[in-house]
């Protein structure tokens, strides 16, 4: 049987999945060739700029950091690769695997109680947003742990030779954000960096570039363009999945534009004051943003999900056995 928590979360990944591919075929679509530059295509051939060849073809339809690429993601800002590569992803898999069960314990067990007062309900809405974006960083980690793994594996059983430097962990240290521009461009994951660039940010741009507006304006117009962007195709997600909710409200739009306008605001303090945002208030100033901003969005996510009876009665070691929870939404 499948309950309310595994349609919002299949139907939402879905989505995501569909989303991603769109915007994938757009950045495709403005890539030139002279910016593809796949390791294994040889450079003396004559058909060098002509055929990629499957192996050139399939990296570039998977990468979307572009890696190796001209146009990818400097290696510089970019997680350092693993130096275990082997036992260091399998030690990321458990660990994330424990994070994630832990979270959704959260979830189940203590947030999901809404009797508590008005004092009782704001720690709540906190938790739920805290937890939240520790269960998305946790899962998404675990599943490219699993993916990377697999890659590897399948690698050396074929014979060939498996380039580590191409397979970077896709989060640096989250927890170390010092302003909310860090935590974006640096910390979280740029899997959609240039997707969001092209489809929001130099749409935005050019626009108001184009208007002849003077100042840091174009550039701000693109900021909010591309944060709109992901807004939007975090709405799309959620909308497509839950039919009903999210009618009259935009909690993933709004969290991204706030986003957006803290960043703005960022730069125009370093503008004006010459100080750059940053140290223990930077700290707290960036998680205060996230964090609040991002409650009714969260609000959302967990109504989407659904109530978790069934799971409240658990005893806490089956929350940590791998693929219990698919085992316990088939009973």
């Amino acid at each position: 049987m499948v309950d309310t928590n595994d349609n919002f979360v299949s139907g939402a990944n879905y989505k995501l999945l569909i989303s991603a591919c769109c915007m994938h075929s757009v950045h495709l679509a403005f890539t030139a060739r002279s910016q593809i530059n796949p390791p294994k295509a040889d450079r003396s051939s004559k058909h060098y700029h002509r055929d990629l060849g499957w192996s050139g073809a399939l990296e570039v339809l998977t990468s979307f950091r572009g890696i190796s690429m001209n146009w990818g993601v400097p290696s510089e800002k970019l997680p350092p690769v693993y130096e275990n590569f082997l036992s260091d992803t399998l030690l990321d898999i458990v660990r994330q695997h424990f994070i994630s069960r832990t979270a959704k314990v959260t979830l189940a067990r203590f947030v999901q109680d809404s009797s508590a007062g008005i004092s009782g309900e704001f720690v709540r809405h906190i938790t739920i947003s805290i937890t939240m974006i520790i269960l998305s960083w946790s899962d998404v980690t675990m599943v490219y742990g699993v993916v990377r793994l697999f890659v590897y594996t399948f690698t050396k059983l074929c014979g060939q030779h498996f380039d580590k430097s191409k397979w970077p962990p896709l989060y640096s240290d989250i927890f170390a954000a010092d302003s909310v521009r860090t935590f974006w461009n640096n910390k979280w994951h740029c899997l959609f960096k240039r997707h969001m660039t092209l489809c929001g940010y130099k749409p935005a741009f050019n626009l108001i570039n184009a208007l002849l507006v003077p100042g840091d304006i174009p550039h701000y117009s693109g900021i909010i363009g591309a944060f709109a962007f992901s807004g939007l195709f975090h709405e799309y997600c959620f909308r497509c999945t839950s039919r009903t909710m999210f009618m009259e409200q935009f909690p993933s739009l709004t969290f991204f534009l706030i986003n957006a306008l803290a960043i703005i605001f960022e730069n125009e303090v370093k503008k004006y004051t010459g100080r750059t945002v940053g140290g223990i208030y930077g700290r707290l100033w960036a998680y205060a943003i996230i964090i609040f901003s991002s409650i009714p969005m969260n609000s959302q996510i967990l109504l989407g999900i659904g109530p978790m009876p069934g799971f409240k009665g658990w005893d806490t070691w089956k929350w940590y056995v791998p693929l219990s929870l698919a085992m316990k939404a088939e009973d």
